[in-house]
């Protein structure tokens, strides 16, 4: 039977690991998550870091130390509700980078059309009289350069977040999809916690049962 020394010893030599850093030591994680069910593929995004998230998945089992099917399943919901949070922290940055950028946009344009005239000789249209030729092309270049940072793949997840909310509610809805998966997670946590120390307490229990039994037969 293992002691309780070297249970501790093993709780706290798990403690310290920070998951495997080799690639074969990675190779062999995964196939850990896939038995033990959250599934990388379940959670991360296309275009998001799978190995950033087995690495979180590695880092808080190692810290948390789950024993069983049900404990594994609260940390790895734990995981899930970190993993969200992250790609909120993103999808603000990419609203914000959105937004400011689509209202950039739309001042340069107003900008470069106010160096632009328009001449039509009865039914027919003359090119562009160009004001400020300097001016103009700094603007049309501070325009592209606008557009560019507007429409760039890195802010489609605030995007997409945009094009899910209502009459411009995207950072209110942002802000409550946070608080409920916060809610979420510290519900597990907590509820995991409640679990291992029952559990604990039962080993407890059960050694000094048997601490009794061995000294009444003595």
């Amino acid at each position: 039977m293992t002691s309780e020394r070297q249970i501790t010893a093993n709780q706290r030599n798990a403690r310290r690991s920070m998951g495997p850093k080799t690639p074969e030591g990675k190779a062999v994680v995964r196939l850990n998550a896939i038995r033990h069910g959250l599934l990388a593929r379940e959670v991360v995004l296309p275009g998001e870091d799978v190995d950033a998230f087995e690495d979180i998945w590695n880092q808080v089992r190692a810290d948390l130390l789950p024993v069983g099917p049900m404990e594994q399943l609260l940390v790895d919901r734990i995981v899930n509700a970190m993993w969200r949070l992250r790609r909120l922290a993103r999808a603000e940055t990419a609203l914000f980078h959105w937004r400011v950028h689509v209202l950039k946009a739309d001042r340069l344009r107003s900008q470069v059309r106010s160096y632009e005239k328009d001449n039509f000789l009865g039914v027919f249209s003359l090119p562009t009289e160009i004001a400020d030729k300097v001016s103009h092309s700094e603007a049309t270049d501070a325009l592209v350069q606008a557009e560019y940072e507007r429409d760039r793949d890195e802010v489609l997840l605030g995007r997409a977040l945009d094009a899910d909310a209502k009459e411009g509610d995207a950072f209110a809805k942002l802000s409550r999809y946070e608080r409920s998966i916060e809610r979420s997670l510290l519900r597990n946590l907590n509820e995991l916690r409640q679990m291992q120390d029952k559990r604990r307490y039962r080993r407890s229990s059960s050694i000094s049962d048997a601490v009794i039994l061995d000294t009444n037969n003595i």
